[in-house]
């Protein structure tokens, strides 16, 4: 699948300008962080908690980070900052007569219950069963999480796939991975509010313990009507009461909106031209799968910095970004988060000569968790860990045969298993350009933006909440991925720019002869 694999040992076989003789393009992992160095950011990482957008935490692991990376020699920072208005969650509660049942937390950015809470009958509406005026005016609406399946094959060529490493044959091509769509809380809370009801409550098909605090979605804007999540035992429990008739109740969301500050901190480690290759990942997050990147970025920067200038033929920017879980970052017309802001600060310098690439870190290392019956009677799922596999890897890299080729071979030299190279996570669009208008996170703002671009991305099941810890990441997995991205930071050095930019030097002539874009 692919093109075929350059040779790694004999620098790639690119077009490239020259190095100085004692330069590798190829990571020396003796001289790297080691499984312990990483394991001891990771556990730093769980001791923040939960970062959301603009919260102490949050502000307190960008202070850290910059920190970490200020202390690395050659390294100068710089920030982009931002006001927002933070949301915050109170006290939650429910009751169902003078039953009372554990509220897993308050849908992000959703409205306050009145001063008492919401007090009101129970709907049960099932999914595909709209919500109207009809059926939910002044009521509390009680909706399921739907599941979604994505099929494997649509990571094969010749869809999206470019290629595949999975040299254990882990993955069946005609099988599917499914995960709980969080994005339907959102929607169905906006209708809800259309029709006039009280109250949303969504309701999981996994219990309480594992979707406690479920942060998602995260658009950053005001919803307008109180919603929570419930677990599995307590959906089953309220839908129960409610078809005996007439159940009615009390739902409280206490949530409250700051001004706040939040920023992206930027680190410049300089090299021999001022075209530079940025390594980015956003700092707010749920746990230290979600936004365990910038953690790589510092092994990386501390591995980079060590090298003379003359291995360095493009200077390096490390962009740890803010406002990932706060989409709407500069109002309603446009959804961007910190990294389009910054994405559109790099699209405007590419055409200066400034940008040669950006590599966007996310999930690296993630464990697999399956969700599996519960047993008994017990109702719905539970997440298990896989530990004899990891979470399928998806690679998007953007169209040039050159830069794909390279990635393709880091990722097989540092066996980096399970790992799909993909040309989008989009349909293609071949009037649009790019043709694939998403690369599945936080890579998006960047391809949009018509800058080339690597962003590999995982999505485990447990991605959204603070109830696991670096027990679902497997560091050493995260390390070879680590150095495998590293190594393509040096094979891009050298790289021409026609190389590394492949198509995107055509389409960005056609955006600017008046062609479709995604932004």
């Amino acid at each position: 699948m692919g093109l075929p694999l350059l040779a790694v040992a004999a620098g790639l076989a690119l077009p490239a300008t020259a190095l100085a003789d004692e330069c590798s393009l190829l990571t020396d992992g003796g001289s790297f962080a080691t499984n312990a160095q990483l394991l001891d950011y990771a556990e730093q990482l769980e001791e923040f908690g939960p970062r959301p957008t603009g919260s102490a935490a949050h502000t307190e692991y960008i202070d850290w980070l910059e920190d970490e990376i200020s202390a690395v020699p050659g390294i100068t920072t710089s920030e982009l900052s931002y006001e927002i208005d933070r949301w915050d969650s109170g006290t939650t509660s429910l009751t169902v007569g003078s039953t009372s049942l554990p509220v897993a937390g308050a849908v992000p950015f959703t409205a306050a219950t009145p001063s008492g809470g919401a007090r009101a009958e129970y709907v049960y509406l099932p999914s595909g069963t709209n919500i109207t005026a009809a059926n939910s005016a002044g009521k509390i609406v009680v909706r399921d999480l739907p599941w979604n399946n994505a099929p494997y094959l649509l990571f094969y060529p010749p869809l999206l796939g470019w290629s595949v490493y999975d040299p254990g044959l882990t993955i069946n091509m005609l099988g599917s991975d499914s995960t709980e769509i969080l994005a339907q809380a959102g929607v169905d809370a906006a209708a809800a509010r259309t029709a006039g009801a009280a109250a949303v409550l969504m309701v999981s098909q996994l219990p309480h313990s594992q979707i406690a605090g479920t942060y998602a979605p995260y658009e950053g804007l005001p919803i307008g009507v109180p919603a929570a999540f419930l677990g599995v035992d307590e959906g089953t429990a309220l839908k129960a009461a409610i078809a005996r008739g007439g159940a009615t109740g009390t739902f409280v969301s206490e949530v409250r909106w700051t001004p706040a500050r939040t920023r992206t901190v930027l680190a410049t480690l300089r090299g021999g031209s001022d075209r530079k290759i940025v390594v980015t990942s956003h700092t707010d997050g749920m746990n230290p799968v979600w936004d365990n990147g910038p953690l790589s970025i510092l092994a990386q920067a501390r591995y980079l910095a060590s090298l003379p200038i003359e291995c360095r033929p493009k200077t390096i920017q490390f962009a740890f970004t803010t406002a990932h879980l706060y989409q709407h970052l500069t109002g309603p017309d446009r959804r961007e988060g910190g990294a389009g802001q910054y994405a559109a600060q790099l699209d405007r310098e590419y055409d200066e000569g400034r940008v040669a690439a950006v590599i966007v870190l996310e999930h690296l290392g993630a464990r697999r968790y399956d969700a599996v019956g519960r047993g008994g009677s017990l109702p719905g799922k539970q997440l298990v860990a896989d530990r004899s596999l990891n979470e399928l890897l998806l690679l998007p890299v953007t169209d040039s045969n050159a830069m794909r080729s390279l990635v393709r071979a880091r990722i097989e030299a540092r066996d980096v298993r399970r790992t799909a190279m993909v040309k989008g996570l989009s349909a293609a669009d071949l009037a649009t350009v790019p043709h694939h208008c998403s690369f599945g996170g936080e890579g998006t703002p960047y391809v949009q933006h018509l800058l080339p671009t690597i962003s590999p991305i995982a999505a485990p099941k447990m991605l959204f909440t603070p109830q696991f810890g670096v027990e679902a990441l497997d560091i050493d997995l995260m390390r070879r991925a680590t150095l495998a991205f590293t190594d393509v930071v040096l094979g891009l050095g050298p790289m021409s720019q026609s190389d590394i930019a492949g198509d995107f030097t055509f389409m960005r002539d056609q955006r600017a002869r008046g062609a479709r874009t995604c932004v």
